[in-house]
């Protein structure tokens, strides 16, 4: 039975890189065919990050009772649901005489209220991943502490978040906490990919088409939403990232990222002379919140290092066609990891009780 769950874990896993990479990547043509630039090069670096994470996993992680367990039952309802609904859809389908797709109104999307509309998900997965780790933690440390005989509980607990000084994360291992988020945000981008295959590409159906399409811009309409871009990065990140500095990032695309976007459209009076789509309050807005997360999370020297990187990024793009959902976390992963080759120490404040 042991053996059946561990190979199921593998071969869910595969199809789920393999899937995500193949609708990427005919994403790619098909932006490539409307000369969208952003699109094209964003997925461009999505398609690298997800063969990136797919053979660092596929390298790296120890596929054990637990974690073929935890792959089959989340990658195989997603999977399930998946050929449910496309089945049933496809049934429906044949008694209409032409299956219609009805169009959605994009016409105020692009305004002050839609922006922390969009922004709403991404604080509500911040503070979700959180509390689904700390809560995580807590039961682990409790069984820990009372001597339970459950086999590595000891190892998991000492080795849930990784190194609290954020240096050997070039010795890639995926340690608990490590691998939920990478699961997590696997599991995210499965379902978004499924949907935008849905909405542009028409292959198939998903059920999340329209309701997630209320969170798109006016200019997404006929390229990929940027909340792909989102989770892609966050599956680069997470392939090598350790769960604190990984907080740091969803945090600075949860507040630091939203701050530059609404004090540029609230406040946004002097552009940017490089990229007028950018102003200076947004920026510096963007600056001081990103500096404040990152510094309480990572510490002063990581901190300061993130934000500069956030700061250039998104001054930058969409000058630079590409998207800044995919760029920052992609950024400031490979910034922190080389801090941790040059062995610079992270000091998390908030975490320091951990």
């Amino acid at each position: 039975m042991t053996d059946v769950i561990v190979f199921l874990g593998i071969f869910l896993t595969i199809v789920t890189f393999l899937f995500n990479i193949g609708i990427s990547i005919a994403q790619t043509r098909r932006s490539y065919r409307l000369h969208h630039a952003e699109s094209f090069y964003s997925l461009c670096l999505c398609v690298f990050a997800l063969i990136f994470s797919f053979i660092v996993v596929m390298n790296f992680i120890i596929f054990d009772f637990l974690y073929g367990f935890i792959v089959t039952l989340t990658a195989g309802i997603v999977f399930l649901l998946f050929g449910i609904f496309n089945v049933i859809q496809y049934l429906l389908d044949r008694r209409k005489s032409s299956p219609s797709h009805s169009e959605i109104d994009f016409s105020t999307r692009d305004n002050l209220r839609h922006e922390i509309f969009r922004k709403i998900f991404h604080i509500i997965l911040f503070f979700g991943i959180i509390a689904l780790l700390l809560i995580g933690y807590l039961i682990i440390e409790s069984l820990y502490l009372q001597g339970s005989d459950l086999p590595g509980v000891e190892e998991t607990y000492h080795n849930y978040w990784g190194r609290l000084d954020g240096l050997g994360m070039w010795n890639i291992q995926f340690n608990f906490g490590q691998s939920v988020i990478f699961m997590l945000f696997i599991l995210l981008t499965t379902i978004f990919v499924m949907n935008e295959g849905a909405r542009l590409l028409k292959w198939f159906y998903f059920p999340l088409r329209k309701l997630a399409s209320f969170g798109i811009r006016e200019k997404e309409k006929d390229t990929v939403a940027s909340y792909v871009y989102f989770t892609i990065g966050m599956v680069f990140a997470a392939t090598f990232i350790y769960p604190l500095p990984l907080f740091s990032i969803i945090g600075i695309l949860c507040f630091a990222d939203t701050a530059a976007s609404l004090f540029g459209r609230k406040y946004g009076r002097h552009k940017l002379s490089f990229n007028p789509t950018k102003s200076w309050e947004g920026s510096i807005g963007g600056f001081i919140v990103c500096l404040i997360v990152t510094i309480l999370i990572v510490g002063p020297i990581w901190g300061i290092c993130a934000t500069i990187v956030f700061f250039v990024i998104d001054a930058i793009t969409p000058k630079i066609p590409i998207s800044d959902n995919i760029g920052i976390p992609v950024g400031v992963a490979l910034t922190y990891f080389l801090l941790s080759i040059l062995q610079i120490p992270m000091q998390s404040i908030v975490f320091s009780l951990l």
